[in-house]
């Protein structure tokens, strides 16, 4: 089996309600499909999730784009798979890095669409080719984003009435808005969901952030992820602080990962599949973390279905991933399971909805992926 073509289609997806962050200005629901077709016939999918504002501790990682991402692949990085074997994921990835340095998001699809191939050839789902299953479902947390206080909480309670055991409230633009809201939120659903706070490094320095941390009121937070920028004031802060604190702008790769360890940064790492490179890359950082005794969940920055199924898939067979992660519950218009829950598209350019149940993403157990593309979607949504 050899590569017979490269396709990097761009297209956007329409968003249920708007979703923003701290220090993201770029709108969601932009994506690259990466479509490999072999001269056997077996098609791999991948897809990136480029931003372009999204660059990591102090700015060290560039941004991406749509344009970019279809730039890189079809003129730098197809020439590199043509002719190829797609099972041989880690030397095409090797040879990709000797010509092409960075641009993790635009390497992440054609990694993710290569591990579709390689266990569509082995005729197993893509969580069976990784080593198997460790657990039967992937439980999730569902992001609530920069939104005006009453909406917040509407998608707080909304999100628990699907049956969603976690939320991850996007904060740091202002403290007083975030101990409002978590305030609020912890009254309105009770003691026994999880509440992760998410700052995007919008607290300043150590002693700004452990100052706001401290005003919360007990039993409120559970986690504290990305609070500052940079390993030094993310130790300090780790070390002041009795909530767990998640690394994510400061960990992408598996370096990034050992100087986390190594700085004792954080008490957790999550992992995205784009930041690391893909599924073997992400690897990596997982092993790292286990190796370290720090749990993981896999987040990202909110895919479509395609890259969503690798969420799954991934978080299905990495025993380090022991958190709830936020991964969205892909699904066309009008099969949605959830009202709120895991629900960030109106639509999605795949055929199937994903299954979840109590909270939690069941496997999908079709070849690779475990999904197909609707090609009429992919037409109506693409943007080239």
């Amino acid at each position: 089996m050899r590569i017979a073509s490269v396709e990097a289609i761009p297209f956007r997806l329409p968003v249920r309600r708007e979703f923003r962050w701290a220090g993201l200005h770029a709108d969601l629901g932009s994506f690259v499909l990466v479509r490999i077709r072999t001269d056997s016939g077996l098609v791999g999918l991948g897809e990136a999730t480029p931003l372009p504002d999204w660059g990591g501790d102090f700015g060290r990682r560039a941004g991406e784009t749509q344009e970019t991402v279809v730039s890189m692949v079809t003129k730098i990085l197809t020439p590199v798979l043509i002719g190829r074997d797609p099972t041989s994921v880690e030397l095409l990835l090797a040879d990709m890095d000797h010509v092409l340095w960075g641009h993790n998001y635009a390497k992440a699809a054609i990694d993710i669409a290569l591990h579709d191939l390689w266990s569509k050839a082995m005729r197993q789902p893509l969580y069976a080719a990784l080593g198997g299953a460790v657990r039967s479902a992937v439980p999730l947390a569902h992001m609530i984003g920069l939104m005006p206080d009453q909406d917040a909480l509407a998608e707080g309670t909304g999100a628990v009435a699907d049956g969603i055991g976690a939320l991850q409230v996007k904060g740091g633009e202002d403290p007083e808005r975030d101990i409002r809201v978590l305030d609020c939120l912890r009254d309105r659903i009770g003691p026994d969901v999880l509440l992760r706070l998410d700052a995007n490094q919008g607290y300043g320095q150590a002693k700004e952030a452990i100052n706001i941390v401290r005003r919360f009121a007990p039993g409120v937070l559970d986690m504290l992820e990305q609070p500052v920028t940079g390993l030094r004031d993310m130790a300090a802060v780790t070390k002041a602080v009795d909530l767990m604190v998640i690394a994510d702008e400061s960990c992408w790769d598996a370096r990034d990962a050992l100087e986390v360890v190594q700085a004792e940064a954080a008490d957790a790492i999550s992992i995205y599949l784009a930041k690391a490179g893909g599924i073997a890359r992400a690897r990596q950082v997982a092993a790292i973390a286990s190796a370290a005794g720090l749990p993981c969940d896999v987040n990202g920055s909110i895919e479509s279905g395609i890259g969503n199924a690798a969420n799954v898939h991934f978080a299905l067979a990495t025993p380090a991933v022991t958190m709830a992660c936020v991964i969205p519950v892909s699904a066309p218009a009008g099969f949605q399971p959830f009202q709120v829950g895991g629900a960030y598209y109106a639509d999605d350019i795949i055929r199937e909805p994903f299954k979840a149940e109590g909270g939690a993403l069941l496997p999908l157990d079709g070849p690779g992926l475990g999904i197909e593309l609707d090609d009429d979607k992919l037409e109506r949504f693409r943007v080239d």
